[in-house]
């Protein structure tokens, strides 16, 4: 894992690098995650792009989460492929779909929350994992407003492909933490911060390891391990095997 400073946005790092547990490490400079990249200036962005090379931006934000800024944001303008794929339905109210959550798994996030997220929206995630699958869309920054709960599974599905342990997966996710008091100032910024002391939100809004590595026993548990997943979204071994393959060095 690398992270990259930056002044448009935060959390920005490069999830590669880790080794498998078979042999072999994921490839570097191809797989970016960060939070929202709307505030860019265009001087940042090009020297982002410069050292990148980003060929597509995967936004996984809902349509409302998408008036947090007037515009999206000048690396968005540089890269040119920008695909949002809202991985919460995007048919219905954030705030509705939340609350729906939290009645069966308590307000906050939790594995089991994120478990149900990957279950809820399969036709969603099976366009972001076509994405992946195809190497001409490297290199990828996938993010959505915080890049730390769905850009965080969609990082610990993958490093799960790549048979990257358990808690290395869970120490990758959990760095998130480290930029929540940016978060919490981004969603202030944006009008969207919700009802709460400041102390409550930031605790909620922390990455704690635990919820990763809950987060992947229950995937284990369902469907075997990432593979399974995405056998259960359709793809073929075959399709898993080239990505898988594509990934290692």
């Amino acid at each position: 894992m690398s992270l990259i400073e930056t002044t448009g946005t935060f959390n920005f790092r490069d999830f590669g690098g880790y080794k498998s547990r078979l042999g072999g490490v994921v490839r570097s400079g191809i797989l970016f995650r960060s939070a929202s990249p709307d505030r860019f200036n265009i001087e940042e962005a090009k020297s982002l792009q410069k050292k990148l090379s980003l060929k597509t931006i995967i936004d996984l934000r809902h349509p409302e989460e998408l008036t947090d800024n007037p515009t999206l944001g000048a690396l968005v303008e540089i890269v040119g492929r920008r695909e949002n794929i809202s991985v919460i339905n995007s048919e219905k109210n954030m705030r509705v779909q939340r609350e729906e959550l939290d009645i069966t798994f308590g307000v906050g996030q939790s594995g089991s929350r994120y478990l149900a997220h990957l279950e809820r929206g399969k036709d969603r995630w099976r366009q972001v994992f076509e994405l992946y699958m195809q190497p001409s869309s490297y290199p990828i920054l996938v993010h959505c407003t915080a890049g730390k709960d769905r850009t965080g599974i969609t990082a610990g599905i993958i490093l799960d492909l790549a048979n990257v342990e358990k808690e290395v997966i869970a120490d990758d996710y959990a760095v998130s933490s480290e930029s929540v008091d940016e978060l919490m100032d981004y969603l202030e910024d944006s009008g969207r911060f919700p009802d709460g002391s400041r102390e409550e939100l930031r605790e909620r809004m922390l990455s704690p390891t635990l919820y990763m590595e809950e987060f992947l026993d229950l995937l284990h548990e369902k469907y075997g391990n990432a593979e399974g997943y995405l056998k259960s979204l359709g793809f073929s071994r075959t399709d898993i095997n080239q990505f898988r393959d594509f990934l290692m060095m």
